[in-house]
């Protein structure tokens, strides 16, 4: 079970907390605007569903697919884009590119609910309206999703201006370095562990809230961006024995494994019945926006050849994560041969296309290449059948333990443990995916190899090569790609900086 976004109290700031529409009764809004703060937040549920409004701010369709995902995967060339977003393979990024500044906004909104949050749980505490328990819960989840969206935003764009608290004056402040926003993530992921519980201590109606495995998770990354890798390393073994890798990397993303034993925060979803142009942000498109052409109208997004060539032989993980001509969907889920399109073009065909005619889309400009990781909602069809089933319900999953391992493994072998970094890559990580130990004595070509294939099509593979210090190398080593000076970060939105003059643009912008 997950906890579901009732969100009726979330009017009593309409300037930060902006309406959600939902179509399921039991998330429909009451109007509260115009109600004071006085008038809410009597009860426990009032609490409850003020956190619950935070993590909606992640409920947006370009939010994610736009402004996390695209970052994560275009950025390191092994996904391309069809269509307007080619820039990514030059890194010519325009600074008009409306997602960027659909990343800012919504980060920062999540940030202001977060900063309004905290002195409303206070003073409930304070008024005995919820227990202290509770209270703490609830100013934990609260820490670590401000925490979150400065990680993804710092992550992005690199410095980025710190609100600690509820803005009172005009909101034009200038840009704190990344080292300062990435202590300030530390210092609220660290407190959020302090007061969250362990998931195997969640109601089953709380499951997909953040838990003191999330902050810890999120506080060992933070820890290594500011490089302090002995810290990181130890923070990353609290995680052990709380979470476990699946058995079969292909069961990780599966739609019928949504928060299972490897995950640690996924975003929550509601499946529903309307999943065409008149969604709700319940869902998203990432799973049928990647799907070739020739199934669901659309393959707006492809991998690139060179990522399923650089497999090894043998590894489990490379069709769980690409599929390329010719291959069946390793998913049970997902049988290609029953969807509209093919049932109608290539009756009988259940491969994806095939060797001698891969599916390269209708204008042939596409690889033949597809993800498989958001490709496993069976009821998906994108802009096909009858009726149309464009978005999905399924969770989206921003940190697992697979990712944790790899970045432990990493801040073991720069703090010195190189014998400890090569224990978890080869006795855990490529032990999973059913190969021996890695060739070679360079642990660090080692590591980019292991975070691409356990990662790629993911949220997180471009953030940790650019944190590791090597994302112009694997670019150019892998693609032959000379990233321009300073363009391995995104631009600041020229909207943002167009509204607040003291906003300094990143340099190659």
């Amino acid at each position: 079970m997950k906890f579901y976004k009732t969100i009726g109290l979330l009017g009593f700031l309409a300037v930060v907390l902006l309406p959600i529409s939902c179509k399921e009764s039991f998330l429909e809004q009451k109007n509260t605007q115009g109600i004071t703060e006085d008038a809410l937040f009597k009860k426990p549920a009032d609490g409850i569903a003020l956190v619950t409004g935070i993590y909606d701010t992640f409920h947006d369709v370009d939010f994610t697919l736009k402004a996390l995902w695209y970052q994560a995967n275009f950025l390191s060339q092994d996904f391309k884009n069809f269509g307007a977003d080619t820039f990514f393979e030059t890194y010519e990024v325009p600074t008009s590119f409306d997602a960027l500044n659909i990343f800012w906004s919504r980060a920062y909104q999540g940030v202001a609910r977060a900063n309004s949050a905290i002195p409303i749980i206070a003073n409930m505490k304070t008024n005995k309206v919820i227990s202290d328990t509770l209270a703490n819960r609830l100013t934990g989840e609260t820490l670590f999703l401000r925490g979150a969206f400065y990680y993804y935003l710092a992550s992005n764009f690199g410095g980025v201006p710190l609100e600690l608290q509820t803005v009172t004056d005009d909101g034009r402040h200038p840009r704190n370095t990344q080292e300062e926003v990435f202590t300030a993530v530390a210092a609220d992921m660290k407190a959020a562990a302090e007061l969250l519980p362990w998931q195997q201590n969640l109601a089953a109606v709380d499951i997909g809230r953040a838990t003191k495995g999330a902050a810890l998770a999120y506080l060992g990354d933070a820890q290594m961006w500011l490089k302090k890798y002995a810290d990181a390393a130890a923070t990353y073994e609290q995680l052990t024995g709380k979470y476990q890798l699946e058995d079969k990397f292909v069961n990780i993303h599966e739609f019928n494994n949504q928060n299972g034993k490897e995950s640690i925060f996924e975003i929550q979803y509601i499946a529903g019945s309307d999943m065409s142009w008149g969604h709700t942000n319940d869902s998203h498109w990432l799973a049928t926006f990647g799907m070739p052409e020739e199934v669901s109208q659309f393959g707006y997004s492809f991998a690139d050849k060179k990522l399923y060539d650089s497999f090894e032989a043998g590894d489990t993980r490379k069709l769980p994560t690409v599929l390329g001509p010719g291959d069946v969907h390793p998913s049970p889920a997902i049988k290609i041969s029953d969807y509209p399109l093919v049932k109608q073009n290539y009756p009988g065909l259940n491969t994806l296309g095939t060797v001698a005619k891969p599916w390269k889309g209708s204008d042939g400009l596409r690889s033949g290449y597809y993800g498989a990781k958001t490709w496993r909602d069976p009821a998906a069809t994108g802009n096909s059948g009858n009726p149309a089933y464009i978005f999905s319900g399924q969770n989206l999953i921003l940190m697992r333990y697979g990712q944790v391992l790899l970045s432990k493994a990493e801040a073991l072998f720069k703090s010195g443990n190189t014998a400890g970094a090569l224990a978890i890559i080869n006795g855990q990580i490529r032990k999973r995916a059913g190969l021996g130990a890695a060739a070679g004595t360079d642990v660090t070509k080692i590591l980019l190899e292991e975070y691409r294939h356990e990662l790629a099509g993911e949220f997180s593979l471009w953030f940790l090569l650019r944190r590791s210090g090597e994302q112009l190398n694997y670019v150019k080593e892998r693609y032959g790609i000379t990233v321009p000076p300073g363009k391995d970060l995104m631009p600041i939105p020229q909207k943002q900086i167009a509204t607040n003059e003291k906003l300094v643009q990143n340099p190659g912008y």
